[in-house]
């Protein structure tokens, strides 16, 4: 399924009602108008750190203690979590460095026990947030499994999948408009810093490719894995005729829509030009203020009896 094309400025319909002598296929009608079309490229995605990580330490053994706790700030390099052999670990680096320096023992060894000591605790690698703590004192960690996980949540990013066929209207520093499900009447302003080389197949969306938008400075509270839409304007064009996207058809002799003449659907061929997810551009065919019906077209043919509804 291909990611939707979205308009920025969504016409609305105009309703016009009335009503058929003899009954007929009720439907609605909508008025061609003049406006400004603008087409975004469009996806879901989530909010994420642009700088995050999940920590862990290279040494298996139990907790002793944990120094921060989940939504708490720390500072780069703050010492975050020791293992019950951490101090001994650093007694014996201690000594053989002490030995090391005063030449009864090999360099190359000291160092040894200083990497076999950081193995043992875990310190900030930047200063960010724990966002997220998965065991507790007296638990056993293993060598490489998460112990706790931190964001920088003053860099934040909304990462989507583009679909594969939308991937080549996007740049590294485009500007896009973010929408979250959480703050639905703001518009979050970002700028485009990624977009993968290399492709992702997304069940029931086929190829996408992953592009990571970072989020301007905001009063609003983000959150990772916020989720949302995120819209990036890619062409738009002011004054144009257009009618809802649904009101188009498309067969063999091209593009139409239907009108309604004495209570019948009547067939009308168009030109068309710029399309977004919600109208379409009309070079030729219609004048402004035509009406044409709004939606549900496959089921309509050419002279049958329609009922005009609201």
């Amino acid at each position: 399924m291909k990611i939707r094309i979205l308009a920025g400025l969504v016409l609305s319909a105009v309703l016009i009602s009335g009503c058929g002598m003899n009954g007929g296929t009720e439907v609605k009608l909508a008025k061609a108008v003049k406006g400004e079309l603008v087409v975004n490229v469009q996806a879901t995605g989530t909010v994420r750190s642009n700088n995050e990580a999940k920590l862990t330490t290279v040494a298996s053994g139990r907790v002793s203690k944990i120094f921060a706790e989940e939504n708490q700030y720390v500072e780069k390099e703050k010492l975050l979590l020791e293992l019950d052999s951490t101090a001994q670990a650093g007694k014996d680096f201690q000594r053989m460095n002490s030995l090391s320096e005063k030449g009864f023992l090999a360099p190359q060894q000291a160092e040894q026990a200083k990497e076999q000591w950081k193995n043992t605790f875990i310190s900030a690698p930047f200063a960010g947030t724990i966002v997220k703590k998965f065991i507790e004192v007296g638990e056993t960690l293993y060598g490489g499994t998460p112990a706790l996980m931190m964001a920088d949540l003053n860099d934040m990013t909304f990462e989507s999948n583009i679909d594969e066929t939308d991937i080549g209207q996007l740049k590294i520093n485009q500007r896009a408009e973010v929408v979250l499900d959480a703050y639905k009447e703001t518009r979050l302003a970002a700028t485009i810093i990624f977009i993968s080389k290399s492709s992702l197949e997304v069940k029931e969306k086929g190829i996408t490719y992953q592009v990571k938008a970072r989020l301007d400075k905001s009063s609003l509270t983000l959150r990772l894995g916020m989720t949302g839409d995120i819209y990036v304007k890619v062409d738009n064009k002011s004054n144009v005729l257009m009618v809802p996207y649904t009101a188009i058809g498309d067969d063999k002799d091209g593009k139409y829509v239907f009108i309604v003449e004495k209570d019948k659907a009547v067939k009308k061929s168009i030109k068309t030009g710029l399309e977004s997810y919600d109208n379409t551009e009309i070079i030729s065919g219609l004048k402004e203020g035509n009406s044409v019906v709004e939606a549900n077209i496959s089921k309509i043919k050419d002279g049958q009896k329609v009922k005009v509804t609201q």
